[in-house]
């Protein structure tokens, strides 16, 4: 890793130029919400067009992540792998995004 980043806040305006042009792009977080899938369909949908490996793996604790979260999730490219962590009452709640680019 050559460039490790804090981000305290607006963070899709920080991800979604980065999506643009990413080979890798990895997702770990705790929830899922509709309103923050909306916000990643079209530029996730047009990294994993281009061929971007895209994995997201997200929790299910205190059942936060709603329903319509994943199937969004799921439907946005048949190349994006979704996975949900079970975490069986197990506090869980990570946020980390890896995305590596061509260069």
């Amino acid at each position: 890793m050559t460039k490790v980043k804090l981000i305290t806040e607006q963070l899709q305006n920080h991800l979604l130029p980065l999506f643009s042009s990413a080979k890798t792009i990895y997702i770990l977080t705790s929830f899922a919400m509709k309103s923050g899938v909306e916000l990643l369909h079209e530029t996730l949908y047009k990294a994993a067009d281009e061929g971007a490996d895209i994995k997201i793996c997200i929790g299910d604790y205190l059942y936060v992540t709603q329903p319509e979260a994943l199937e969004a999730l799921i439907n946005i490219h048949e190349d994006i792998e979704v996975r949900l962590w079970n975490s069986n009452g197990i506090s869980f709640h990570p946020k980390a995004y890896i995305i590596q680019d061509n260069e």
